[in-house]
């Protein structure tokens, strides 16, 4: 979500900024870095960091596709730790590539944003922060995105901290497990009162399940029974045939 939306962001921001270049009469400036730093800065920060977390956000996107499908086929740890030392190499030559472009800047010391990305984007929440509060022209919306923004990131980093691949594993053996007494805690009425709605369904299934199994099974041993009275038959007719030989 975060590399789909950063890109779209992306062209939102291009489009305005190049809508404004067209429509608008600018002061002449020096260069092209003195016009955009004096009057399109905002723009530009804007689609320089977005690209960026979008490129940075769809090579994580990949590596999670690959994690998920490689935990699917139970692949081995091996093979689980080179697609990610891969993945890592990757997302760290890009973040190397843009503090260069980023430190270098417009040549000077003046004329660049600073040393590292972090700085790029520091500058970039600096001034859209500086616009949604601007009390002559106040970006409710913007100061709102910022907000939502940042309670996501949050809560993104909390389940990357709190939770962990044998939790989540442990977790879904939970669910798909079904207790033993599932049919007595169905019958009692004091132990339902407390299960949520959710949970009675899965009792539900559980003695749906299990009933099932047993119809299997007597079914099998129906047949078993069968085959057993059959070859015992077929044994008899033939002892009677050897013995009228």
């Amino acid at each position: 979500l975060l590399s789909v939306t950063s890109e779209l962001i992306v062209v939102l921001w291009a489009a305005v900024a190049v809508n404004q270049l067209t429509e608008r009469a600018y002061d002449p400036a020096l260069s092209v870095w003195d016009l955009i730093h004096r009057d399109c800065d905002l723009a530009w920060s804007a689609v320089n960091s977005h690209y960026i977390l979008g490129i940075i956000g769809f090579t994580g996107m990949l590596w999670l596709r690959a994690y998920v499908m490689l935990l699917g086929a139970s692949a081995s740890k091996s093979l689980m730790n080179a697609a990610s030392t891969g993945t890592a190499a990757a997302t760290c030559l890009m973040v190397s590539i843009v503090n260069r472009g980023v430190e270098s800047g417009g040549g000077t010391s003046v004329d660049r944003y600073g040393d590292t990305i972090l700085d790029l984007f520091s500058h970039y929440a600096a001034l859209l922060l500086k616009v949604a509060t601007d009390e002559a022209s106040p970006g409710p919306l913007q100061l709102s995105a910022m907000v939502l923004e940042t309670a996501s990131l949050c809560f993104m980093f909390h389940v990357l901290i709190t939770e962990s691949d044998a939790s989540f594993e442990d977790q879904v053996n939970e669910e798909d497990s079904c207790p033993i007494d599932a049919y007595d805690v169905l019958t009692d009425e004091n132990e339902l009162s407390k299960l949520t709605k959710r949970e009675v369904e899965k009792l539900k299934t559980c003695v749906d399940l299990g009933e099932e199994e047993e119809k299997r099974q007597r079914l099998r041993e129906w047949v078993l029974d069968e085959d057993e009275e059959r070859e015992e038959e077929d044994s008899g007719d033939y002892a009677s045939v050897n013995v009228s030989a």
